[in-house]
């Protein structure tokens, strides 16, 4: 089956914006992460409402989400 370019743009087009989507989704959910580890609650807490997540691989996560929070709000934060 033979696909026209324009279908196969327009495809790459949307392919790639689902993609975007994923990639912010999955960085909103490692700040949300960084978030709620803040406001106190246990990795235990985060995993489980996550859910197939070891509570021991939250730390990782809440460091990488904490990356993502301080360069979305601009960076220069003190801890």
């Amino acid at each position: 089956m033979k696909v026209s370019r324009q279908k196969r743009a327009a495809w790459a087009k949307k392919l790639e914006a689902l993609s975007e989507a994923a990639e912010k989704a999955q960085e909103d959910l490692l700040v949300g992460i960084y978030q709620a580890r803040e406001d106190g609650l246990s990795q235990a807490d985060v995993a489980y409402n996550i859910g197939g997540v070891s509570p021991t691989g939250i730390k990782a996560k809440e460091e990488k989400g904490r990356e993502i929070y301080e360069r979305r709000k601009g960076g220069s934060s003190t801890s």
